[in-house]
């Protein structure tokens, strides 16, 4: 008799109340987000007509989590999650809000920017450990890849919608208007987190200070060499190729396609990764379903890398978006599997820290690769920090599947 083909499982996770309900507060924040991305990606480059300014936004944003991060994890895993959640959500609408107050009034600054950026960062670096961990205690162990892959494919789900009415928005009525919707989407994440019945308390008490629960999370990690793999990858893939594209997408958009500002086509670019973005998703529970998760983790990077490096000489639409919807698969593809992998070679005890680990890989790195994209890009071109990051990713991954076969056996 043939064994059964596992089906897919990406989206039974929906059945789940209170998942269903977390992401669908979810989706309408993270459209806000986009909204938000788009305008501020575009008022500074507009601005200053400087790549190297993408790039500085970009490291300002990101420091934090590489400062912070991994306490993050440390108080998600000693704290009440749905009540750290709500503040730091609360925060990041206030601040939306306080960017939204600035441009209408005419006294926004590069400076107000940065300075909103740093304090996100650190909101971030409380509010991802906790938010990503919590996912194991609301759909358990047999869900959480499918959980963690429809999260992601919720944030590219808003990146399809996002940022067509964000340069819409950011055209017709001023990037003012474009942070205050951000300000208000929060109030969408904030009452699903509110009504969910699902204990995210504590899961125990723990004895000594946050520094010595970093060093055992630290300490569990140096010692499981599938994990370091895992975390490698990411973050080789934040560093020199997610932060790149993303980072000097304006500047793309405007210097290679021609795209001029407020042009809805700008729009489309972010729609094709978002809709690959669901196809990554799919994959995934398939993928953890049949006990392939290394296969598509490797898999996803390299893909990555070979769209880059086409992209890095692109001038037409079609050809970009084409390459955009791979690019969209194949980052969920990859980093998603990588964050389900950490967290299922971790102990109950130090999820939250092993998730931290996972998000310093990718938003602890990133500030480092935006500022090296921006800077590569303004001295050597777009082109050439697109192809030289995706060569690099390849020959890691390619290095690593090679020396560590095990880490693509993975499941």
């Amino acid at each position: 008799m043939e064994a059964s083909t596992p089906k897919p499982k990406a989206f039974s996770v929906l059945k789940n109340r209170d998942f269903r309900l977390l992401w669908s507060g979810a989706c309408l924040s993270f459209i806000g987000s986009w909204v938000q991305m788009i305008a501020m990606g575009l008022l500074v480059y507009h601005r200053t007509h400087s790549k190297e300014m993408l790039g500085w936004i970009g490291f300002a944003g990101g420091i934090p989590n590489t400062l912070l991060m991994l306490f993050g994890g440390v108080i998600a895993d000693r704290t009440n999650k749905k009540r750290l959640v709500l503040i730091t959500q609360s925060i990041f609408g206030i601040n939306a809000l306080i960017l939204a107050i600035l441009t209408w009034t005419n006294t926004i600054e590069i400076s107000h920017i940065i300075l909103l950026s740093l304090v996100n960062g650190v909101t971030f670096a409380l509010d991802g450990p906790a938010r990503q961990s919590m996912l194991y205690n609301i759909v358990g162990k047999d869900d959480l890849s499918a959980g963690i892959a429809l999260q992601s494919a919720a944030f590219n789900i808003a990146r399809i919608f996002g940022p067509i009415i964000g340069t819409q928005m950011y055209g017709q009525l001023g990037a003012g208007t474009c942070f205050f919707v951000n300000a208000l989407s929060f109030v969408a994440v904030i009452i699903a987190i509110m009504v969910i019945k699902a204990d995210l308390s504590t899961i125990g008490e723990f004895d000594g200070s946050v520094w010595l629960g970093l060093m055992e999370g630290i300490h569990h990690f140096r010692s499981n060499l599938e994990m370091k793999c895992v975390v490698a990858m990411t973050a080789i893939t934040s560093l020199t190729a997610f932060s790149v594209y993303s980072t000097l997408m304006p500047a793309f958009a405007t210097e290679r396609l021609g795209i001029p500002e407020g042009d809805s086509r700008y729009g489309l670019l972010f729609m094709a990764i978002g809709s690959g973005a669901l196809v990554g998703a799919f994959m995934v529970g398939r993928f953890a379903a049949a006990k392939k998760s290394g296969v598509l983790m490797f898999g996803g990077a390299i893909t990555f890398g070979i769209s880059l490096i086409f992209l890095a000489f692109v001038q037409n639409l079609i050809v970009a978006l084409v390459l955009f919807l791979v690019i969209g698969i194949a980052a969920v593809a990859q980093l998603a599997t990588a964050n389900s992998l950490t967290q299922n070679l971790a102990p109950e005890a130090l999820r939250g820290r092993a998730v931290s680990t996972h998000m310093f890989a990718m938003a602890g790195i990133q500030p480092f690769g935006s500022l090296i994209a921006g800077r590569s890009a303004e001295h050597f071109g777009i082109s050439f920090a697109l192809w030289s990051g995706a060569a690099i990713l390849l020959m890691f991954s390619l290095g690593l599947a090679f020396v560590r076969p095990t880490v693509v056996r993975l499941s």
